[in-house]
């Protein structure tokens, strides 16, 4: 570009300059003018001294406009532009899922997939009540993965917040032995647990806990019970033995 054949007026110069600064700030327009002269290919130093600006600045100003557009005519100490519109995260939901003697949990933004067995028992209840109060999961979803009720997984995942993991592990010293759960306990449990999924009805702890009180007038925790479904392996066939049995119903249709 040839400057020398463009006619400049130094009134409508100092009169729009003058305007611009009301709406735009003198430092920006100065910057801006010195952007002008560097483009059109005045010295740096020239620049200084034509717009009363230290050739440190005038250096830097150019630097900045190089590594960042714009938003390099702002102050750069600040932490925000308002020139470079905001940045528009979304914002995507894991998704929670029981998966054989366990529960997958999938963040497809990162394509990451973390597995917890139930044989981890305060590994998996630490995992996803953190996620509960991160607000990954609702209440139900949580609660459901656990085999606990809504009201009881909330309680636990206050408690987790204020008193960290001792506050969800029990302490309690209880009978080492298992005097409780005899041969024909356990029987009566797993029987229980294959009628839950004959039914199709929630095979959680609290369930089975009050079907065995109706149907056998027996009277078991249902803390205790979901130790005894992870330590007979319950929870490894619970997905598998529904397709199982209808397998066999339709091999053999008297069955």
């Amino acid at each position: 570009m040839n400057c020398e054949q463009l006619s400049f007026s130094e009134k409508l110069s100092s009169q729009r300059i003058s305007k611009a600064k009301n709406y735009l700030g003198s430092k920006v327009i100065t910057k801006i003018l010195a952007l002008a002269f560097f483009l059109l290919g005045v010295n740096k130093t020239v620049i200084a001294a034509t717009l009363n600006m230290p050739l440190g600045s005038v250096k830097s100003f150019i630097l900045a406009i190089n590594r960042t557009g714009l938003a390099g005519i702002e102050d750069q100490r600040k932490k925000t532009s308002t020139f470079k519109p905001p940045v528009s995260i979304r914002k995507v939901k894991p998704t929670l899922l029981k998966e054989g003697a366990g529960v997958k949990i999938v963040f497809e933004s990162e394509n990451l997939i973390l597995y917890i067995p139930d044989s981890n028992p305060i590994q998996k209840k630490v995992i996803l009540l953190s996620l509960l109060n991160s607000e990954c999961f609702n209440k139900a979803e949580i609660a459901s993965a656990l085999n606990l009720s809504a009201d009881r997984t909330g309680k636990l995942a206050k408690k987790l917040q204020l008193e960290d993991v001792k506050g969800i592990v029990d302490n309690r010293q209880g009978q080492k032995k298992d005097y409780v759960f005899k041969p024909e306990i356990k029987g009566e449990l797993i029987q229980q647990f294959v009628i839950e999924i004959l039914k199709k009805r929630p095979t959680s702890a609290q369930n089975l806990s009050d079907q065995l009180k109706q149907r056998c007038n027996i009277t078991l925790s249902s803390r205790s019970i979901l130790d005894h479904l992870s330590k007979l392996g319950l929870f490894h066939i619970q997905t598998s033995l529904p397709s199982n049995i209808e397998e066999i119903k339709k091999k053999y249709p008297d069955f």
